[in-house]
């Protein structure tokens, strides 16, 4: 009998565990559910959205205060998607929050950035549609109740900072915006004007002769599926990081970690092709450095993560590849770099390599996150599947699947670096050599929360085809679009949520067409 994980067994966090995290919050979510049966019968909503999360929910909000009705499907037993555990960082320029601090910020500032952190590898008009949004979609949020830390906006520290003070989040992070969200869809609900349906997923997009989408197929907790037709069809059920199969298709890396949303299947991706989209942007995934996970059944929980930032905690260890060589400035100030030289070596793994006198030395412990005692750290060398200790370098090289040769001549090159203050990478932070026995070496994997690719879209987000031409009726919003959309190959600080919301808002208040 096989043991092999399937994509739906792979999340960390799983779907009960979600729900247990989200406990007496669900009743206050998942506020109404109509009969599926009663709602097939009515007239065709102004628009059907796939997704209650960070686009769906502003969609329904906007959409039902400009009069329209509204179908709202979700996969979950409560509304909110990856805001029940995002961090909820935002960024906008121009916002209320920014002038009161008497700070000087523009939409085409924001996007200038966006494109130079990108390395305008991000979709320039998608990238124009959040940036000049973003602002009023915060002003909507703080104008709700949203409160963000007395400090804020901040410039952003560990990826590349922007140029301006556009950098905010609540105190309970993504819940603090969802709690707002919360409170100002329940009138709409309440008022008939958006349906609610839960534990409910959408099968199948419904097309006419023409290729137009005109409804979607959905399937209830009772296994029974009902047509629902609408004027427009909107994707917003989120992105494909919890399905191991898709994301190594799209975004063409290795899938080690499994701490994703559990609901982030990619359907909506596959309703979204299979009427005739498409998706790019996979490509440019930017991986997350030092993940360390706890077997090698990948996708596997994270045991925890080792990303040091060199002006918190200076390197004291080096960092090698299969073959045993440096590949990185080990004290250069940017996560973006350290991404950037992970993305480049073979599986997208590493190890950070040190010996016993710079365990003892360093001012934090070998891995911040966990701050055990040096007897519980001890305890994983060798036990551990990632963790190595070795007397000689050569036999360290053996034990972790690293070239012990090569590694050795690393270190001594390393060391008289150090000793002459004449690096070869440049690296100016080398307080210590490493220089005896007992050596240790960890495996770091590359890690990611959310895809970068994700379905084509217009200006107008569309849902489009490869020859660029929009499916009528059929639009899409939120991760769904894919993170590279936001922000090519990097990590741009705020520009996963705020687009969402943002695109969420624009598409509810004026973007979608219907009689009203």
């Amino acid at each position: 009998m096989s043991t092999k994980k399937t994509s739906s067994q792979t999340s960390g966090l799983t779907k009960r565990a979600l729900l247990g995290r989200v406990g007496g919050a669900a009743a206050a979510v998942a506020i109404a559910r109509a009969p599926a049966q009663a709602a097939a019968t009515q007239k065709p909503y102004d628009v059907i959205i796939v997704g209650a999360g960070n686009a769906g929910m502003p969609a329904a909000i906007f959409a039902s205060q400009r009069g329209g009705r509204v179908l709202l499907i979700e996969a979950a037993a409560v509304m909110g998607g990856t805001l029940h555990l995002s961090s909820g960082q935002m960024s906008a320029a121009g916002t209320k929050l920014q002038k009161a601090k008497g700070i000087e910020d523009t939409a085409k500032k924001h996007y200038d950035d966006i494109m130079r952190i990108s390395k305008n590898t991000a979709n320039p008009e998608i990238v124009k549609l959040a940036t000049d949004g973003n602002g009023a979609t915060f002003d909507w949020l703080t104008d709700n109740g949203l409160t963000v830390g007395a400090n804020h906006p901040e410039l952003g520290t560990t990826h590349e900072p922007y140029s301006e003070k556009r950098y905010a989040w609540g105190p309970q992070g993504g819940r603090s915006i969802l709690e707002i969200l919360n409170r100002l869809i329940k009138p709409e609900i309440d008022s008939g004007r958006v349906t609610l349906l839960t534990n409910t997923k959408a099968k199948k997009l419904l097309t006419d002769s023409k290729g137009a989408v005109t409804g979607v197929v959905a399937e209830g907790e009772d296994g029974k599926q009902v047509s629902y037709t609408g004027r427009n069809v909107l994707l917003t059920a989120g992105g494909f990081a919890s399905n191991k199969e898709m994301f190594e298709k799209i975004d063409r890396l290795r899938n080690y970690n499994n701490s994703s949303y559990p609901y982030s299947q990619g359907e909506g991706i596959t309703l979204g092709v299979s009427v005739g989209g498409y998706t790019r942007g996979g490509e440019l995934h930017a991986p997350l450095f030092g993940g360390i996970m706890e077997d090698d059944d990948y996708p596997s929980p994270m045991m925890v993560g080792f990303r040091p930032f060199p002006p918190n905690r200076p390197p004291f260890e080096i960092f090698v590849n299969h073959e045993g060589n440096r590949f990185l400035q080990e004290d250069v100030p940017s996560h973006d770099v350290y991404e950037e030289a992970l993305l480049k070596q073979k599986d997208t793994c590493c190890w950070v390599v040190f010996d016993d006198a710079i365990f003892n030395a360093v001012p934090q412990p070998i891995l911040p996150e966990r701050r055990w005692p040096k007897d519980k750290y001890l305890a994983l060398f060798n036990t551990h599947k990632f963790f190595h200790r070795a007397g000689t370098l050569e036999d360290l090289g053996k034990l972790a699947g690293i070239n012990g040769k090569q590694l050795t001549a690393t270190v001594a090159t390393y060391n008289e670096g150090q000793k002459t203050g004449n690096d070869k990478l440049g690296r100016k932070h080398m307080p210590m050599p490493i220089a005896k026995g007992p050596y240790y070496a960890i495996k770091l994997h590359s890690w990611k929360f959310m895809g970068f690719g994700g379905l084509a879209v217009d200006g107008d987000l569309r849902v489009i085809k490869q020859d660029g031409k929009p499916i009528p009726n059929l639009y899409a919003a939120g991760e769904i679009i894919g993170s590279a959309a936001t922000m090519g190959r990097s990590h741009c600080g705020g520009m996963c949520v705020t687009p969402a919301l943002t695109f969420g808002r624009l598409l509810g208040s004026k973007m979608l067409k219907f009689n009203v």
